[in-house]
């Protein structure tokens, strides 16, 4: 697993860390790929969520993912390609998903999602960049599983 803590500062402006995950406000994650994209780092995608104090609600459906890395793609075409891909789909879920519908989809804290007179105070946008080191490590650890073989700490 990527240990998302050592993404620099000016990627996670905006962000609040949940575990080991960080949310952006839908405001704020356009600035994250602006940041990433100076940074060197490629967006392998993530998912909005509603984060309340206590839980957290992932609408993994709703994921803007790009494509994969295809064979002999070098990283720079990769990197801006994967950050166009998921500015792409983070833009048209945006303009399409209507996420007061989207509470109701779990009855047991919808009335406190709802509650709420901005849902944009408790949408995140959890996305997971990626340096080309770490790019490689996830491919070769995605490999081995696959293979039936030990992945190595």
């Amino acid at each position: 697993m990527i240990d998302e803590h050592t993404l620099p500062s000016e990627l996670t402006v905006g962000a609040v860390r949940r575990g080991n995950e960080y949310g952006w406000p839908i405001s704020t994650f356009p600035s994250a790929l602006e940041a990433a994209a100076r940074l060197g780092y490629a967006c392998i995608g993530g998912q909005f969520q509603f984060r309340l104090p206590d839980a957290i609600c992932e609408m993994y459906w709703l994921a803007a993912d790009p494509t994969e890395r295809l064979p002999g793609e070098a990283w720079d075409d990769y990197r801006r390609r994967s950050l166009s891909e998921v500015s792409e789909k983070f833009h048209l879920l945006v303009r399409q998903v209507d996420f007061a519908r989207m509470a109701q989809e779990w009855p047991t804290v919808k009335d406190r999602i709802l509650a709420f007179p901005d849902l944009n105070t408790v949408v995140a946008f959890v996305a997971y960049f990626v340096t080309e080191d770490e790019s490689s490590e996830l491919l070769t650890r995605t490999i081995r599983a696959s293979a039936g073989r030990p992945i190595p700490n």
